[in-house]
C-alpha cells in the first residue's frame, strides 16, 4: 500500500510537470505571437510608375488592414488605416491626415484606366512614419497592427455647432491676405454662392480691385496672414492648353451637374496652401506669380509674400489675357471642412467683417 502511494505520489508529480511546461510554452508562444502582431515585417510588391516606385493600393489593404472609398467622379480617395484617415484629389500633390494637411509633395495618388489605385512609396514613409526597405520586386516595412495603434485624430472640433462668436474668436489671429483691401460686400464674392456655368458654388472669398477698395494689380501681394508652413506652392504650374481643354472640363461639370474635385482644382489656377495651427489652411488661387522662395516647408507669418493677385485657371488666362478679371480667390478650412459650411451668407459676412475690419 505504501508502495502504491509512492507511486501514485510520482505519477501526479509527473502529470504536473507536463501540465506546467504546456502552459508555460502556450504564454511564451502566445508573447511571440503577440509581438509579431504588434511589429509585424510587411512585404508588399511594387512597379515603377513614371520613374517612381508605387504600390497597389489593394495589395497595402489585403496586408495591413483598414477601409477606403474612391469616388470615381470626384476622383476622390478617403483611407483610413491605423486609426488615423487620409485624403487625396487626383492630381494634387497634397495628401490630408486627419483633416490637416502634411508638409510634403511627394506623396501623389495614381490612377490607372482600369481605375485601380496606386500610392507612391513615400506614403508608408512619409505618412505613416515607417522606413522603408526595397528589394527588386517588393519593398519591406514594420507595421503596427490597428489594435496596437493611438490614432493621432485627437481634435475634439465640430464647426456644425459654432456661432458667428466662437467662429471669429478661432479665426481671429488671420490679417488680411491683401494690406488695406476691403471684404467685399457683392453675395457672388462670398462663400456660397452659385456658380452656374461650372454647376457648383463658390466655395471661397473673392478680392476684386472694384469691390475691395482699388490699387489691385498682378504686383499686387498676397500675404500668408498668420504664422503656418506652407504645404503646397505651384512653383512649376501649366495653365489649361486651350480654351477648348477648359471648355471640355466645364462640358463635363454641365453632364453631371456638379463641380467634381480633380477639376475644381484646375480651375484654381496656380495656388499656395498654408497650414496654420488648430486645423485652420487657406487655399490662396489664380495667383499670377509666386516668390522663388516659397516652397512646400516654408515657415511664413503675416508678413511673408506668399505670391501675386492674378486670373490663372480663368478663361482671361487661358487666352493670355493677364490684366483681365484679376482677383484673389481665398478659401478658408477648418481641419478640412469650409469655414461656412455651417453658416448663413449674412453670418459668413458677419465673420469676415469682424475678423478683417
Amino acid at each position: 500500500m505504501k508502495k502504491y502511494s509512492i507511486l501514485m505520489g510520482i505519477l501526479l508529480l509527473a502529470m504536473f510537470s507536463i501540465f506546467y511546461q504546456q502552459e508555460a510554452s502556450q504564454k511564451d508562444q502566445g508573447q511571440l505571437t503577440s509581438m509579431n502582431e504588434e511589429n509585424s515585417i510587411i512585404l508588399l510588391p511594387i512597379k515603377a510608375i513614371e520613374k517612381e516606385t508605387h504600390f497597389l493600393l489593394d495589395d497595402f489593404i489585403n496586408l495591413v488592414g483598414g477601409t477606403y472609398d474612391y469616388n470615381s467622379v470626384h476622383r476622390t480617395l478617403d483611407l483610413r488605416v491605423n486609426g488615423d484617415t487620409f485624403y487625396f484629389v487626383d492630381g494634387v500633390p497634397v495628401v490630408q491626415k486627419n483633416g490637416e494637411y502634411l508638409v510634403t509633395d511627394a506623396v501623389k495618388m495614381t490612377i490607372n484606366e482600369q481605375e485601380h489605385i496606386y500610392l507612391p512609396v513615400s506614403f508608408i514613409e512619409v505618412a505613416l512614419g515607417s522606413p522603408v526597405t526595397s528589394q527588386e520586386n517588393t519593398i519591406s516595412f514594420r507595421h503596427q497592427e490597428e489594435a496596437k495603434q493611438v490614432a493621432s485624430y485627437v481634435h475634439s472640433i465640430d464647426i456644425e455647432n459654432w456661432d458667428v462668436e466662437k467662429m471669429v474668436e478661432y479665426l481671429a489671429f488671420l490679417e488680411k491676405p491683401i494690406k488695406g483691401a476691403e471684404v467685399s460686400k457683392i453675395p457672388s464674392h462670398l462663400p456660397g454662392a452659385p456658380r452656374a456655368y461650372r454647376n457648383g458654388f463658390h466655395e471661397g472669398i473673392d478680392w476684386y480691385d472694384f469691390a475691395s477698395g482699388g490699387g489691385i494689380s498682378t504686383n499686387t501681394p498676397v500675404y500668408a496672414m498668420g504664422e503656418g508652413v506652407v504645404v503646397r506652392a505651384d512653383q512649376q504650374y501649366e495653365e489649361y492648353a486651350s480654351s477648348e481643354d477648359r471648355n471640355q472640363d466645364l462640358t463635363y461639370t454641365a453632364a453631371i451637374g456638379e463641380t467634381p474635385e480633380f477639376i475644381f482644382d484646375r480651375l484654381r489656377g496656380r495656388q499656395v496652401w498654408v497650414q496654420y495651427e488648430g486645423g485652420v489652411m487657406n487655399r490662396f488661387a489664380h495667383l499670377h506669380a509666386i516668390p522663388e522662395n516659397i516652397q512646400v516647408g516654408t515657415k511664413v507669418d503675416s508678413e511673408t509674400v506668399i505670391g501675386y493677385v492674378g486670373n490663372s485657371g480663368t478663361s482671361d488666362a487661358v487666352e493670355q489675357n493677364y490684366s483681365a478679371g484679376l482677383h484673389l480667390h481665398q478659401d478658408l478650412l477648418i481641419y478640412g471642412e469650409l469655414f461656412w459650411k455651417y453658416l448663413s451668407q449674412e453670418e459668413v459676412l458677419e465673420v469676415l467683417e469682424r475678423i478683417w475690419e
